[in-house]
């Protein structure tokens, strides 16, 4: 594509063939505007195709643009609808979930009212028990209760009496105490400071501390059975035969050395002499020594005593032990007579049949000498004011027709 201007043109006309006359050459300014005429369609076309090019670069890259943004929005699109779905999916189980609840909720209401129902028409049952017991023990009510006021109180007073156990005898005081200030009863009253009376008697006395006494007495059974008796038997079988343990037996005396006496350069015959001078001190110590084994003098009150053998003494024990359960019986039961001559029998064996130079037996005679001397004979009151009440009422009679 050329453009040519009028100038070329007459230009090229002018040196056509058929002119007959030779063309010119053209001069340096005509040279210049030529070439600047032919630089002028070059510089148009390269602009041209660069211009060209960002185009189809721009549109290039706006169309991958928007290819980029179609997958995107195309991945959203599936998103979302996959959410849609399992949000669909989770509100249908809801519902399904609320209609289950609802229906238990329903059903729970049901059982609910049945439930009240059944407490309404208990409560009105029980209404009209209460109605027919107090209709029923209008009259009556008095004469039972005073019927268990006393049998508590015969019951305290047999613990008394028979046990001497005061601990129950409290409680069934206790007891119909209570029984009387839930009644409140107003013809009761005089009954009622009664029992209140007898109840601080019982709790001022003074009782026996029953656990440490038995303590006692087992301990003491013990030092019965291990103490060292006169003869010995297979409780004590390291006592000698004059009742004496193997350990006090007196120590052998050392002997003597008759060289002693001599210098370290004695002659042989004043060795020998020397010698020979102490065979009678050594033999009278040997002699002396050897009786002492076989012969002890020992004071004993009943010789007799010394006759029991092995067997009979550990019947002996026995029977002290034998003794001491009795003793202890005769403490829960209250029985200060036997208590005291059992023990006391009990001291006087450990005095005859027991070596007294032993520990154990010195021990257990204390402590039995302590035990014989405790007072078991507690006085204790009895319910009688309590039980003169409860007659008194009777005496009185009870008016069947009385209401409180």
């Amino acid at each position: 594509m050329t453009n040519q201007t009028p100038a070329t043109e007459s230009a090229a006309s002018a040196a056509a063939p058929g002119t007959g006359s030779p063309a010119t050459p053209p001069s340096g300014a005509s040279k210049a505007k030529a070439k600047a005429k032919d630089s002028r369609p070059s510089s148009a076309v390269g602009t041209l195709t660069a211009a060209l090019v960002i185009v189809l670069l721009l549109a290039v890259g706006l169309g991958w643009a928007l290819w980029l943004q179609r997958k995107q929005f195309l991945a959203a699109g599936h998103e979302v609808a996959t959410r849609l779905e399992a949000l669909e999916q989770s509100a249908a189980q809801s519902r399904k979930d609320a209609r289950e609840a609802l229906a238990l909720a329903q059903a729970q209401a049901g059982r609910v009212a049945e439930l009240q129902d059944q407490a309404e028409e208990a409560k009105s049952r029980y209404d009209d028990l209460q109605q027919a017991w107090q209709t029923f023990s209008g009259g009556a009510s008095d004469e039972l209760l005073a019927n268990d006021i006393e049998r508590l109180l015969v019951l305290a007073n047999q613990q008394l009496r028979l046990a001497g156990n005061v601990n129950n005898a409290i409680v069934a005081l206790e007891t119909a105490q209570s029984r009387l200030a839930h009644a409140d009863r107003p013809r009761f009253a005089s009954l009622q400071q009664s029992i209140n009376g007898d109840l601080d008697r019982l709790r001022a006395v003074a009782t026996i501390d029953i656990p440490t006494q038995s303590s006692r007495i087992d301990r003491l059974a013990g030092l019965v059975s291990k103490a060292p008796m006169l003869v010995p038997d297979a409780a004590a079988p390291d006592a000698n035969t004059d009742g004496a343990p193997a350990a006090r037996q007196a120590p052998v005396p050392p002997e003597t050395d008759p060289r002693a006496g001599l210098p370290a350069d004695a002659a042989w015959w004043q060795v020998w002499r020397a010698e020979i001078a102490s065979w009678p001190g050594r033999a009278g110590s040997a002699l002396a020594h050897e009786l002492g084994d076989l012969i002890s003098i020992q004071r004993v009150d009943q010789p007799a005593a010394l006759m029991l053998s092995a067997e009979q003494a550990g019947q002996a024990r026995a029977a002290l032990r034998q003794r001491l359960m009795t003793a202890q019986l005769a403490m829960l039961m209250r029985q200060p007579e036997v208590w005291k001559n059992e023990l006391d029998n009990v001291v006087s064996a450990l005095r005859t049949y027991y070596d007294m130079r032993s520990p154990d037996t010195q021990a257990a005679l204390r402590l039995a000498q302590d035990l014989a001397q405790t007072d078991i004979a507690v006085r204790l009151p009895d319910v009688s004011d309590s039980l003169a009440g409860v007659a008194a009422l009777r005496a009185a009679g009870f008016d069947a027709n009385q209401q409180d």
